[in-house]
């Protein structure tokens, strides 16, 4: 399984191959070392996230939804100017093409699972045992975002509180 993480020290991205065996991860570009829990893993893959220890993780497509937004607007343009030349059917066509490219993609793109506290990513086998883990959830996802903005805003507090000298 492939971790994919931001480093507390550096906030450079990393990506780490064969984690559910390692005891630790280290940053490539600071050489910062994180421990991971080893309680995080069981015999069928991922139970908790191995970076902060939670148990809420959520699935998404591993697919860029930028990439997603330019085949659809592609497919709209395409089919506005079929429209104002006044042929529908090359129009309902487009739009058709660019429906069924959509769900070929969905089907085929590989899900990644995603921690709602450290936004740790885990793709590969075991990332979503005997589908654990479920897409989405905004309540779930805000109650770590105002988590996150909570803590910020104390460490935002302790360096003003305490100035590097």
């Amino acid at each position: 399984m492939e971790l994919t993480f931001e480093c507390p020290g550096c906030r450079a991205v990393n990506n780490v191959r064969g984690v559910e065996s390692s005891p630790a991860v280290k940053c490539r570009s600071c050489a910062r070392e994180h421990a991971l829990r080893g309680s995080a893993w069981n015999a069928e893959g991922i139970v908790a996230c191995p970076w902060c220890a939670t148990e809420d993780l959520y699935l998404q497509k591993d697919f860029p939804q930028g990439l997603g937004l330019f085949i659809v607007l592609v497919g709209f343009g395409i089919s506005t100017v079929f429209w104002y030349y006044e042929n529908p059917v090359p129009a309902y066509l487009v739009l058709l093409a660019s429906a069924l490219i959509d769900l070929v993609l969905y089907y085929r793109v590989p899900d990644v699972t995603i921690c709602y506290r450290c936004l740790c990513q885990f793709r590969g086998p075991g990332s979503n045992p005997l589908g654990r883990f479920h897409p989405f959830d905004l309540a779930v996802g805000e109650r770590y975002r105002q988590e996150r903005i909570r803590i910020e805003q104390l460490r935002q507090q302790q360096t003003s509180a305490n100035p590097p000298v």
